[in-house]
């Protein structure tokens, strides 16, 4: 699933592209896709995009005249392509078109989404922040606000992570690469983490910023805007690394169940908390998250 790096990826890089350019037309197939209260796309037509934004896990692109905002999601499987002067070339992506938005100077930009957990949502500043409901992410929440939120909580902290009520952007990928950096177990409950939430926040901005740079992770389907593949899946530390040597310290690699998530820790890095087992399974903060799969057959690239 795309995370904030894979987001602001997208986000930068049509960044350079889209604004200053007028929508003509505006179309969605898939109009399950729409989230509750979504004023319709075609509402977009005519008006010129004046920025593109990232809040959290989701695109914001703002447009005049007038205060509309163009929010996409991209879920788990969602791409957000830009095509120049020609359509998508792609079979599949055809395949999964679910929505595009067509320039006056026949540039394009299409959504493809071949599970359809993703979402659209056109309104206003008002509107869009009021459906998003989101806390901030880590390069704005600050360690004291974080200690707040983590401070009298029960629930693991992996689970907490990846609530985007209490810090946006984070998902499985990056709160697993996160809480390793830090040293943290992902049992750890939120109380007890909360004293090294200035430690987390560290870690997190710094595997963050170098996922950024490396373009994003690209496990299965995520795709730049230009549709090529991310590159800091050959830099993880944990994720997806069962059973092999932890780069650290050289401890095999575990996987256990938390939060209905496959959670991916180092047993020598991060110390389990007393009166936790290891296979411990718990219940997700945020029930309304669906389970990220763990990718088939994935091994890091060497």
């Amino acid at each position: 699933m795309p995370e904030l790096p894979e987001v602001e990826t997208v986000v930068r890089e049509l960044r350079g592209v889209l604004p200053g350019r007028m929508i003509a037309r505006a179309s969605l197939t898939a109009r399950d896709l729409y989230r509750a209260g979504s004023r319709n796309v075609s509402a977009l037509a005519g008006v010129h995009v004046l920025d593109v934004q990232r809040r959290g896990k989701a695109i914001v692109i703002p447009c005049g005249p007038g205060d509309l905002r163009l929010v996409v999601h991209l879920g788990m499987t969602g791409q957000l392509l830009w095509v120049e002067a020609a359509p998508p070339r792609r079979g599949a992506a055809r395949a999964h078109l679910h929505a595009r938005w067509d320039f006056r100077d026949g540039s394009r930009l299409v959504y493809v989404d071949p599970r359809r957990f993703g979402f659209i949502f056109v309104g206003d500043a008002a509107q869009t922040s009021e459906s998003l409901r989101i806390g901030p992410d880590p390069f704005e929440i600050g360690a004291d606000e974080l200690e707040r939120a983590l401070r009298g909580r029960r629930a693991p902290i992996k689970s907490l992570l990846l609530d985007q009520r209490i810090i946006s952007g984070l998902g499985n990928i990056y709160v697993d690469e996160s809480l390793h950096a830090a040293r943290v177990h992902p049992l750890t409950t939120g109380d007890r983490a909360a004293a090294g939430a200035a430690g987390i926040l560290v870690a997190a901005r710094r595997i963050l910023g170098r996922a950024i740079r490396s373009g994003g992770t690209t496990l299965r389907d995520y795709r730049r805007p230009d549709g090529s593949r991310g590159e800091f899946q050959r830099r993880l530390a944990v994720y997806g690394r069962e059973g092999e040597p932890c780069p650290e310290c050289g401890r095999t690699i575990a996987r256990i169940e938390v939060a209905q998530r496959g959670t991916h820790f180092c047993p020598g890095c991060q110390a389990r908390p007393r009166g936790v087992s290891s296979s411990s399974r718990t219940q997700s903060a945020d029930r309304s998250r669906r389970a990220t799969p763990r990718p088939a057959g994935y091994k890091r690239s060497r």
